[in-house]
């Protein structure tokens, strides 16, 4: 019998295993780039002590108290977050309005963390959990009758659009609102029988895309009536036409640069020239196009799969888990890291306008790597909750069986 069921439980936690190698994995991939990108920009700035490894050590220790973080919240039964969602989700909402205090933190002309002591923390890292939270714990509750669209337009406005807009207007960040929104979008897409009004979302949503390059593409303004525009605006043209604006383009089109230098094999890791003060903050949302110029095609490749292995395994503990709301929590999570993945990448290759989102556990960022390792920690306890009432139910069908 204890043989029987020491076979069942090695053959859960397989699942487990794999999650967690694959996240030592991508981090050690993370902090390797990290080192690689930021070493010559931190030896040779008073800012940073003239350390080149100033930023990965900071780094390391964020990664370190992401992983005990993440094996804390693992040991912990994941449904008690169903019964504490509206306060988590109100509480996720008024930590946007902690942007306006004196706890808030302006970097790059946009007020995005608080620094509470020595830790600085991004605002939306929070909400985007909270909200995950909320919208799997009001699926649940209403889930028969998740048939009407008034239910979905009240998860898109109130639980997802709330925060968004607040994050928008109050710290000026609109990647993290979209992915918000897209993290609403995605959820209500697979856990509800609304597809027509889903289609139709995106259709209007292409569309809109289309149109708006094209309006763009034909109204290309000259680089001095750019720089009288807001920098949103810059941002648009550049992913239009890089080349043309000198000043709103030299990002993207240092980033191309990086990865065509790169070719299939790269020139070799720490060998990227374009790092050198051609991409400003290398270590930050364009490390893709330095792990592009070092490691080539071929390493890009290997850090997709490694994303794409994250997934699949994200995936399949969500599938697995006989309870919705365990369910829609691991793929909330799972969106999350995809959408943040997809738009990085698609910024550096300029198939979407930049947007300064971070490639998760890749990109320097304490608090997002942290709270993202949190998020992880919140997937393998609802993979560890089903294994232990797979376990328990195993142990009564064979005591049933041995004693018949």
């Amino acid at each position: 019998m204890r043989s029987s069921i020491a076979s069942f439980i090695n053959g859960m936690e397989r699942l487990d295993f794999k999650v967690i190698a694959s996240l030592v994995l991508l981090n050690i991939y993370g902090l390797i780039m990290i080192y690689s990108a930021s070493a010559y920009g931190c030896s040779v700035s008073p800012k940073y002590n003239n350390d080149p490894t100033y930023l990965v050590t900071r780094q390391a220790v964020f990664v370190a108290a992401g992983f005990v973080a993440m094996f804390i919240v693992r040991r912990f039964n994941y449904n008690y977050l169903r019964k504490w969602a509206v306060p988590l989700y109100v509480f996720g909402v008024f930590s946007i309005f902690l942007l306006l205090t004196p706890l808030g933190v302006q970097s790059h002309n946009a007020t995005r963390w608080v620094e509470v002591g020595p830790i600085r923390i991004q605002i939306a890292e929070i909400v985007k959990i909270t909200m995950t939270i909320g919208i799997a714990a009001f699926i649940t509750k209403f889930r028969e009758r998740m048939i009407y669209p008034v239910l979905i337009w009240e998860i898109w406005i109130f639980l997802a659009g709330v925060p968004a807009v607040l994050i928008y207007i109050i710290s000026d960040n609109l990647s993290s609102a979209i992915i918000l929104l897209g993290i609403a979008f995605l959820l209500t897409f697979v856990f509800t029988e609304q597809w027509k009004l889903h289609t139709g979302i995106i259709a209007l949503a292409v569309t809109a895309v289309v149109v708006l390059r094209m309006y763009l593409k034909n109204t290309l303004p000259t680089q001095a009536e750019l720089n009288n525009m807001p920098f949103r605006f810059g941002r648009f043209y550049a992913w239009i036409a890089p080349e043309r604006y000198e000043k709103q383009g030299h990002q993207p089109l240092q980033g191309l640069y990086a990865v065509g230098n790169g070719g299939l094999f790269g020139k070799g890791l720490g060998r990227s020239i374009q790092k050198l003060g051609k991409i400003p903050e290398a270590q930050n949302d364009m490390i893709f196009s330095v792990i592009c110029e070092e490691l080539g095609l071929v390493g890009a490749v290997v850090l997709i799969a490694l994303f794409v292995y994250l997934i699949y395994h994200l995936i399949r503990i969500a599938v697995n888990s006989d309870n919705l709301f365990g369910k829609i929590l691991v793929m909330g999570i799972a969106f999350h890291i995809v959408l943040q993945a997809l738009i990085n990448i698609g910024v550096v290759l300029t198939v979407i306008p930049n947007t300064g989102v971070s490639l998760p556990f890749i990109s320097y960022g304490g608090s997002a790597v942290l709270f993202t390792m949190i998020e992880m920690g919140i997937a393998l306890s609802v993979d560890r909750t089903h294994m232990v009432r797979e376990v328990k139910k195993k142990k009564y069908e064979i005591a049933l069986e041995s004693r018949s």
